[in-house]
């Protein structure tokens, strides 16, 4: 797919040319990942009462645009990666949270809310009225979390074996040491399938990958080769590919709520929302959108975690003895094709002969280094707060110094990822930060205490801007982190907006965790009943440590109970062996030969899951009164089986049921 503009929306007409090549790059005789591209959603506002009054929002104005400029300019980390700074998750869930944003929205635009030049940036800029931003933006993805910009157009399928994605090859360099040495363990494919070198910048190694953004940096390149390969990997233990995309979306998902959201947001907060529901985004509710509110704004938190340089790998890592250098921002988009070429240019004006063809060698990650336990100083991502990384060597790069598509600066404000972040905000009536607090009936930040989390020079300018008591949306968050998450996660606000929007979309995606009765992650992990980041890394190979799945193959006349009798020495545990495989056997008495199983590890679950068949004549309340002992707990059952059964006075016989513990 033709590359696509990063760090700002893209426009219809930008999309429409890139639709139109994956239209003709479909007909390669390589074959293609046949899940169709997404048609256009909305794009609307989770308060939009909040519009009513003008004083939720910042005021209007040409005061206000210079303002933010100003306040955008203080957002400079000037001091670099200070150890002090550094939070306790590690860097690759910077990573993966860019990766989820990548799954669930691309801002596209048309008429009045494109970012022409004179747009965003010009000081005469005014808030957009309600009609253009839900007439002429749009979101590009589908806005679940089903993976698909792992496999929508045009990724490729593997031409040996077309129930596999392809996953290209590095460069070789051809030389042993360090800078230039391919990592220990590492094989050749570890790269995403790329067109082949043009003159043509839009198309010169571009990512053949759902998403080319995903291509931005070399880290997230690297993510995306670990889920191409976590595919592959289920594919070779005898899955179809709709089999293994189903296994991988839903343990994509768990990762998603049970490991990422209780790195980043409040844990209590998340498990509020899992287990008693949306309080305010309905995912199910018509026309379905993506809130800006999350997407302009609490989202955008990332941005504060990434660091200006990373340990790597081997040769590019943070060392006090070694003469080696880390992995600067700058470098991680230059060796990748979206934002680079894959390497220096050659001094060549011919775009072709810059770079390597593909991903060099010595740019595989070591996934060690930025996840799991002993990762050093260059491992973790930096405290959330209201700076984002910017000085390397005394200039400014990174986060200030965002390049176009061809590898070049971008100009002026459009370089600075502050100042698109706050101005966007401005033109899209992103209400303030105490008028969200207060609509959710949460603790609002006082100006002592955000002139306490964001320092003189910030508070300065926030008073100068009248932002004291009307604090931009993205602005606030990233301060209520530091001033009420201790800079480790996000405060109550945006943990609220974060959990509502992402457990909402994970309701609403296909082959959702959440409305499969019983389902359980059932891939090898180092904690039982847990699935987590790394487990997913060590299950594509990519990090070391991985297990072995553990596998059974339906023979003729076998059933669950003497499957589970013969490998795991209890026919009782049946019901573990059935929770396992959820995403691919509905029934525990429809097997199949040659059917693939998942097998549990280790001891048996406690408690085990409880499941029951429904009976000619049953009713939701004489199975609890059953299996239950109270019959007025039938509610539990329906509301953990709410995606089995349609009409709570018809049960159909044969269904089988989850039920909640005694």
């Amino acid at each position: 797919m033709a590359r696509l503009p990063h760090g700002k929306p893209i426009t219809a007409e930008q999309l429409g040319s890139a639709r139109e090549n994956v239209a003709r790059e479909t007909t390669d005789p390589l074959g293609f990942a046949v899940t169709a591209l997404p048609d256009l959603e909305d794009f609307d506002l989770l308060f939009p009462e909040l519009q009513n009054d003008p004083h939720n929002l910042l005021p209007e104005g040409q005061a206000t645009v210079a303002a933010l400029k100003r306040l955008a300019e203080t957002m400079v980390d000037f001091d670099g990666p200070d150890p002090a700074e550094n939070s306790s998750v590690p860097a690759a869930y910077t990573y993966f949270g860019q990766f989820v944003d990548h799954d669930i929205t691309l801002e596209v635009t048309s008429g009045a809310a494109s970012e022409e030049p004179g747009g965003l940036f010009a000081p005469d800029a005014v808030p957009l009225p309600l009609h253009d931003i839900r007439e002429h933006l749009r979101n590009g993805r589908t806005a679940t979390l089903d993976l698909d910009s792992l496999y929508s157009p045009p990724a490729p399928r593997d031409p040996m074996n077309p129930a596999k994605m392809l996953v290209g090859s590095v460069s070789e360099l051809g030389n042993a040491d360090p800078p230039l040495a391919r990592p220990a363990g590492k094989g050749i494919d570890n790269d995403v399938p790329r067109e082949p070198r043009s003159t043509d910048p839009a198309h010169d190694r571009a990512a053949l990958i759902g998403d080319p953004r995903n291509d931005e940096n070399t880290i997230i390149s690297q993510l995306q080769v670990a889920f191409l390969k976590a595919h592959n990997r289920l594919v070779d233990e005898g899955h179809d590919f709709d089999g293994a995309r189903r296994i991988l979306r839903q343990h994509y998902q768990f990762v998603v709520i049970d490991d990422f959201l209780k790195h980043v947001a409040d844990p209590a907060i998340v498990d509020d929302v899992v287990e008693h529901g949306n309080r305010w985004f309905d995912a199910f509710g018509e026309p379905f959108f993506m809130p800006l509110e999350f997407s302009v704004a609490a989202y955008r938190f990332g941005h504060s975690m990434v660091r200006p340089a990373y340990d790597f790998n081997i040769n590019f890592r943070f060392s006090d003895t070694d003469p080696v250098a880390p992995a600067t921002l700058d470098l991680l988009f230059t060796f990748s094709a979206l934002s680079g070429q894959l390497g220096f240019p050659s001094g060549t004006a011919d775009a072709s002969a810059a770079g390597t063809g593909t991903l060099p060698e010595n740019w595989i990650i070591e996934w060690e280094r930025l996840i799991g336990p002993g990762i050093g100083r260059g491992g973790r991502a930096r405290r959330f707060d209201t700076r984002l990384a910017a000085i390397t060597g005394g200039q400014r790069q990174a986060l200030f110094n965002l390049p176009t598509t061809e590898g070049t600066p971008e100009r002026g404000l459009a370089a600075m990822l502050s100042a698109r972040n706050l101005l966007r905000g401005y033109r899209l009536r992103m209400p303030t930060g105490q008028a969200v607090a207060a609509h959710l009936a949460l603790p609002v930040l006082s100006p002592d205490q955000l002139r306490a989390a964001v320092g003189e020079r910030q508070a300065a300018e926030l008073a100068a801007g009248g932002f004291l008591q009307r604090t931009p949306l993205w602005f606030y968050l990233l301060a209520e982190a530091r001033a009420l998450g201790g800079g480790e996660r996000l405060g109550p606000v945006g943990s609220t907006i974060v959990a509502e929007v992402l457990v909402g979309l994970c309701r609403r995606s296909a082959d959702s965790i959440l409305r499969t009765p019983g389902w359980t992650a059932s891939l090898p992990a180092q904690r039982p009943g847990h699935f987590e980041l790394a487990d997913l890394l060590r299950y594509a190979g990519v990090l070391a440590g991985g297990d072995p799945t553990l596998l059974h193959t339906v023979a003729a006349g076998e059933t669950l109970t003497g499957i589970a009798a013969a490998e795991l020495g209890d026919a009782a545990r049946w019901v573990e062996i059935f929770a396992f495989n959820r995403n691919t056997l509905r029934h525990p008495d429809r097997l199949r030969i040659g059917q693939v199983l998942i097998m549990p590890s280790g001891p048996a679950m406690v408690p085990l899951p409880r499941f029951h068949a429904v009976q000619p004549g049953e009713t939701l309340e004489s199975i609890a009164a059953a299996q239950l002992g109270e019959g007025t707990r039938w509610r539990e059952i329906f509301a953990l089986n709410g995606d089995v059964i349609t009409n709570i006075d018809v049960l159909v016989a044969g269904q089988v049921l989850a039920l909640p513990p005694k």
